[in-house]
């Protein structure tokens, strides 16, 4: 499994439009290499309705559930059940 991260903006068809101006994004997603988890990290955060503007370079290799943190081990489950986890941070202004 891979941990991901990515930065994103809403499209007009998100309903966090006007809401906010983007999103860091963390996506868990099972699958067996790396080329094609990053494929996928993209389909899935524009699935929502969102622009990746960066996939960060660095991702993470999770072995197993005691690879992550005690509050990320639902959406390692869930990553594992479903094939893939996601949560957008929200932020209304640059840092």
């Amino acid at each position: 499994m891979y941990l991901i991260n990515a930065l994103a903006k809403p499209k007009k068809s998100s309903e966090h439009y006007d809401e906010v101006i983007g999103a860091y994004v963390s996506l868990y997603i099972d699958y067996k290499d790396i080329q094609g988890a990053l494929k996928l990290a993209n389909f899935y955060i524009k699935d929502e309705g969102w622009k990746v503007t960066e996939i960060e370079d660095e991702y993470f290799t999770l072995d197993s559930i005691d690879d992550v943190d005690e509050e990320q081990k639902d959406l390692y489950t869930e990553a594992l059940e479903y094939g893939y986890s996601i949560v957008f941070n929200c932020y209304e202004e640059e840092d």
